[in-house]
């Protein structure tokens, strides 16, 4: 597979705060592109806490190699249930669940293999303009540094620091909690299972199979406490004993917003969580984050806004109203949804991913009209 590249001419160098995967595949292009990228990661150390991530084909399209060394599942098919009610999903083409831990070395590599300048240690305090552009102040190794910068991209997560000092408004944001399981022995290690229980979740459960000894079982809730009470209580109706849990605070999708802007005489940029580029259906962020992150290093090396920021933007929005919707189902609702699955709308179901939003919505709607309906009655 090959590797994603970006064209590009000026020379302006850039620096990228954050080493996530989104910044390491943010510098990785830019550098690529004939820049001088140097990216300040906080921790001393490229450790991030293992975790387990479903992502569509799409990852491999992008990342080449470095995602491909991450995938330690493939899913086939998909089980839909709410209450007496299952709908088998078939895919097409394999989801794909990788180890964010091995993806993140995978970049790490990448990055380094472009020429990027990999900086671990260094704690950015704070942005300010100095009339050239941007001073960086850096916590390293508890003394002060500062570093000026031109163009910046902000990778830092959901509570970033390049977007906060730069006036970007902070993301509402989404509990999601995890608990590891055996996985159960009536479930193929390639076949996800979902749970429709609005009464717990506008969302919904999932288990995720990672390997054959072990899956993922979780949601995402609004409010963290009440979305662990719910997932215990889950665990314990299914007779489904935890090993651990994992938690994380997920930026949600509210509306597009543009993820340039200037701060006094420099260019600032946000990528991944930074930027809310997430799907808000599922709370995937993996390849949206990647499609930004290649949307934001053709802009900087192009020097006007890249396409792929106008396709990023028609399907987060895509997502956002189908969330709209899916946010008003009642149990009777997702029942009915499950009953008016004809083959017509499962084949679509199976040969388009879910980074396809607006194209699924408007061929189910075709194969399946009561959809139109069923939609018009929640969204009005």
């Amino acid at each position: 597979m090959t590797e994603h590249t970006v064209a590009g001419g000026s020379a302006q160098p850039v620096t990228i705060v954050g080493g996530s995967v989104t910044g390491l595949f943010t510098g990785t292009l830019l550098a690529r592109g004939g820049r001088a990228v140097t990216l300040l990661e906080g921790n001393d150390h490229w450790a991030p806490e293992p975790r387990t991530l479903i992502v569509t084909r799409r990852m491999r399209d992008l990342l080449g190699e470095a995602g491909d060394r991450s995938v330690v599942n493939e899913i086939n098919r998909f089980e839909l249930i709410t209450d007496d009610r299952v709908a088998t999903v078939p895919l097409a083409e394999p989801d794909l669940v990788v180890e964010r831990a091995v993806l993140h070395r995978g970049l790490v590599e990448q990055a380094k293999a472009a020429g990027v300048d990999l900086r671990t240690g260094c704690r950015v305090r704070s942005l300010r303009s100095d009339g050239h552009g941007v001073t960086i102040e850096i916590d390293r190794k508890g003394a002060t540094e500062e570093l000026g910068a031109t163009t910046v991209v902000g990778a830092d997560g959901t509570f970033s620091r390049v977007a906060h000092a730069a006036g970007w408004p902070a993301p509402q944001t989404l509990s999601l909690i995890q608990a590891i399981v055996r996985l159960p022995a009536d479930l193929a290690i390639d076949t996800t299972r979902v749970w429709f229980q609005p009464d717990d979740t506008p969302y919904f459960y999932w288990l995720i199979p990672e390997s054959r000894d072990q899956a993922a079982l979780g949601l995402i809730g609004e409010e963290g406490q009440q979305t662990r009470k719910c997932l215990e209580q889950f665990l314990a109706r299914h007779q489904l004993e935890p090993l651990e849990f994992q938690a994380a605070r997920i930026p949600c999708y509210t509306g597009w917003t543009p993820p340039s802007r200037r701060l006094g005489a420099a260019d600032i940029f946000l990528v991944g969580d930074a930027a809310a580029h997430v799907k808000v259906t599922t709370v995937g962020g993996i390849v949206t984050g990647f499609r930004g992150a290649i949307g934001v290093a053709e802009t900087i090396l192009q020097g006007r806004t890249s396409g792929v920021l106008r396709g990023l933007r028609w399907e987060l929005d895509w997502h956002r109203l189908l969330r709209r919707a899916l946010g008003r189902f009642s149990q009777a609702d997702y029942e009915l949804l499950l009953d008016v699955l004809n083959p017509d709308a499962l084949e679509i179901l199976r040969t388009h991913t879910r980074d396809e939003a607006g194209r699924i919505l408007a061929r189910l709607c075709l194969a399946q009209p009561r959809l139109i309906l069923l939609a018009l009655r929640t969204l009005i």
